[in-house]
C-alpha cells in the first residue's frame, strides 16, 4: 500500500505477477467521470472517464474472481511533454488463476473511499513530443498507468470535490507499482466538473 494515508480510508489494488505482493479485494468496484480544470503547467482541461471492477464470482476451491477496468482520458491542452493527447487504459494482461485470488481474497483491507488501480494503455490520438517511442503505438496497449481516485463525497450526487490523479510510464514490466525513473506524466486535482464512486 501506498504511505501517507490511512489504511481504514482506502481501498487498493497493486495488480502484480505471480510472486510479487498483491493486494486483494472482494467485490470492490468503482466508476465515473469527470473534467480537472486547467492548472499550473497545464493550460487546458482533461477530462476522464473510468469503471473498475475486481467481483468475487463465488467460488471455492479454486477461488474464482473476474477483473475488468477500462478507462478514457484526454488532455485538451499543452503541458509539459507537448500538444493535447488521449490514451486509452485497460487491465494488465495476469494469469487467470492469480485474477481470481485478487477478487476473491479471503482477508481484504477495510473498505474506504480511494481507489488505486493500474493496467496498461496505448495512445488515441497523435503522440505529443514528451512521449517516450515505446509508449507511442496506437494499436495495443503496452505502456502502464496508474489511477489514483478518491470519492469524497462518499455518495451518488454530482461532486467537483472528488479527486483523480493520473501517471503514465514508459514501462511495460508488470509490477506492484510504477518506477518513478520512467513516469512522463502525472496530472492529478479536484474535479471541476463530474462525479467519482467508490463502492
Amino acid at each position: 500500500m501506498k504511505t501517507g494515508a490511512s489504511s481504514s480510508r482506502r481501498r487498493s489494488l497493486l495488480l502484480a505477477a505471480a510472486g510479487i505482493l498483491t493486494v486483494v479485494l472482494t467485490a470492490c468496484t468503482g466508476r465515473g467521470g469527470g473534467q480537472l480544470p486547467p492548472s499550473v503547467g497545464f493550460t487546458g482541461a482533461a477530462s476522464f472517464g473510468f469503471s473498475f471492477s475486481c467481483e468475487d464470482s463465488g467460488g471455492i476451491n479454486p477461488p474464482t474472481g473476474k477483473l475488468a477496468i477500462e478507462l478514457a482520458y484526454s488532455d485538451k491542452g499543452t503541458s509539459l511533454i507537448g500538444s493535447p493527447f488521449g490514451i486509452h487504459g485497460t487491465v494488465d494482461v495476469i494469469d487467470s488463476v492469480l485474477e481470481s485470488e485478487i477478487c476473491s481474497g479471503q482477508n481484504p483491507p477495510p473498505g474506504g473511499n480511494e481507489l488505486i488501480f493500474l493496467g496498461r494503455y496505448r495512445l488515441t490520438s497523435s503522440a505529443p513530443a514528451g512521449v517516450p517511442a515505446a509508449c507511442r503505438d496506437t494499436t495495443s496497449e503496452s505502456c502502464r498507468f496508474e489511477v489514483i481516485v478518491r470519492d469524497n463525497d462518499m455518495n451518488r450526487a454530482p461532486s467537483p470535490g472528488d479527486y483523480f490523479q493520473i501517471t503514465l510510464s514508459s514501462t511495460t514490466a508488470v509490477k506492484s507499482t510504477l518506477d518513478a525513473g520512467t513516469v512522463f506524466y502525472t496530472r492529478a486535482g479536484l474535479l471541476s466538473a463530474g462525479n467519482l464512486t467508490v463502492d
